[in-house]
């Protein structure tokens, strides 16, 4: 007759390594779509979770020779100068003129 000797694991330990196991493929999951972002922000894409566009800001301004200037601070002074949004996710490349026999 043989005789078992060996006892069952402990349901904590049980525990533990199911919770082992789910941990690693998290983990998994987060590197990969980390390492591959076009994949979870077409999955947030018009949701709450969605991240806001960047803006950035620019200055338009004339210099005392008549030059345009563009850049990211404000001119020093009194001089006048126009501010200028560009959001990232819009399109900036001017439109074409249409000729108008078309």
């Amino acid at each position: 007759m043989a005789y078992i000797t060996q006892t069952a694991p402990h349901p904590v330990v049980k525990i533990i390594k199911v919770l082992v196991v789910i941990f690693l493929i998290v983990a998994a999951v987060t590197v990969y779509l980390y390492l591959n972002p076009s994949i979870w922000q077409s999955w947030v894409k018009g949701t709450p979770l969605e991240p806001e566009p960047a803006v950035t800001t620019l200055y338009k301004w004339q210099d005392s020779g008549g030059e345009w200037q563009i850049t990211d601070t404000p001119p020093a002074g009194d001089i006048n100068y126009e501010i200028m949004k560009f959001r990232s996710d819009t399109n900036v490349m001017p439109l074409v003129p249409r000729e108008e026999n078309e």
